[in-house]
Parts: C-alpha cells; sequence; structure tokens
C-alpha cells in the first residue's frame, strides 16, 4: 500500500468520493483485469507496464469485496479480494483456474484511483497491494461468476525464515511503499484518510461516500 499523491491525498478531503479500485490477476492464458466503476476503462499513460495498454473490464462496486491490508513489525496479513458479476466464465478459463500451475505463485495487484463529484479522476494510480497468489476459488450460479483470490506479499507466499523483515518488501518491488506507509500512520504524520474499501465510511468525519451505479460518466 503506497501513499496517494498529492492530489488524490486533497481530493480525500472533500464531502464526496468516488473511489474506482482496479485488479490485475495473472492466470495464464487468461489473465483477468477489472475495475468497479461499472464500465471498462482503457488505462494508459501511467508508467506502470501491468496497467498501459490494457483495458479494464467494469464490473459494479457493490460486486467487489477487498479486505483492508493489516500491516505489523513482522509483516501484513494476506489480502482477500472477492470479485462477483463477472461475465459468464468459459469452460476453458475454469480448466485453466482449477490447475494451480496456472496461477499459484503468479503476481496479483490492486489500485485505486479517486474520483470527484462529476466523476473527474483526481491524481494518479495508487498501488494498493501487490502480491502472489497462495488461493483461488471461482464460484457462483447461473447469473453470475465469482472469483476469491488470496494475494500474500513476495515474501510471505515464498520466504522460509529468511530474516527479512515487512522493511524488505520494497526490494522486491519499488513502487509498494506498505512500510513507509505503516511507520508513517503510527507516528501519527500519514495524512492518509480511507484506504480501506469496505461498506463502512472509512473516509473520515463528514466525508460521504455517493451511492455508485453501474454506468457512471467517465
Amino acid at each position: 500500500m503506497s501513499l496517494p499523491d498529492a492530489t488524490a491525498g486533497a481530493a480525500l478531503g472533500a464531502q464526496v468520493i468516488k473511489p474506482v479500485w482496479f485488479a490485475y490477476l495473472n492466470i495464464d492464458g487468461d489473465p483477468v483485469r477489472c475495475n468497479t466503476s461499472g464500465s471498462d476503462i482503457f488505462v494508459d499513460g501511467t508508467g506502470d507496464a501491468d496497467l498501459d495498454g490494457f483495458t479494464f473490464t467494469g464490473i459494479g462496486a457493490q460486486f467487489v469485496d477487498i479486505s483492508p491490508v493489516k500491516v505489523s513489525q513482522g509483516g501484513s496479513e494476506s489480502v482477500t479480494a472477492k470479485l462477483s458479476g463477472l461475465p459468464e466464465i468459459d469452460s476453458d478459463t475454469l480448466n485453466l483456474i482449477g490447475d494451480p500451475a496456472n496461477w499459484q505463485g503468479n503476481e496479483a495487484r490492486l489500485w485505486r484511483i479517486i474520483r470527484d463529484a462529476s466523476n473527474t479522476q483526481q491524481g494518479g494510480f495508487q498501488p494498493y497491494y501487490t502480491g502472489r497468489m497462495t488461493a483461488l476459488d471461482v464460484g457462483g450460479d447461473d447469473t453470475q461468476q465469482v472469483i476469491q483470490v488470496t494475494i500474500e506479499t513476495y515474501l510471505a507466499a515464498f520466504a522460509q525464515a529468511s530474516g527479512k523483515t515487512y522493511l524488505s518488501q520494497s526490494l522486491y518491488d519499488s513502487g509498494d511503499q506498505s512500510a513507509k506507509a505503516a511507520i508513517a500512520i503510527a507516528n501519527g504524520v500519514s495524512g492518509i484518510v480511507g484506504n480501506t474499501p469496505t461498506g463502512r465510511n472509512f473516509y473520515g468525519p463528514g466525508v460521504r461516500i455517493e451511492p455508485r451505479t453501474n454506468n457512471p460518466q467517465l
């Protein structure tokens, strides 16, 4: 979890904000890219190779549940992302997911952007979590498919008593400022408000999260 840039950070103080989440799951042969705006979004110009040049399928924010990032001196707990409301997953994709060799240990990433009351993006993409997939399940019914993925940090997924700590995470992912953010929060100087995408209002007193629809104006 990195700090938001200055523009996005300033926008968090507005009375109405509209967070949009982006997810990338590196499944061999059929990567998943989606966002919570309700409309497909083509991303370009961010400088991030996992974002630029790709279209992220739009699903409604009500179909996404991402657990908070909990950090401590020894590291962070796993993050679970549940994505529902997805288009029907065909048998070929199910077969890919059914073989852990196609995804286990592969990269998964989550980002956030902030939009204001008029749906205008404020600031850039904020990396929320980067790690490796350690569990991946598919469910659902005749109307929708559900993917639930568990993501661990690089160290948690692979290290066996390496002697490293959570402060080493940035050595493996230069864009991951989780340790810096955790230290800043502990010192009370982060300036971060609302990095937890749940149904409750974590954006601070007096901040209203406007209900989102599946078809906002881009």
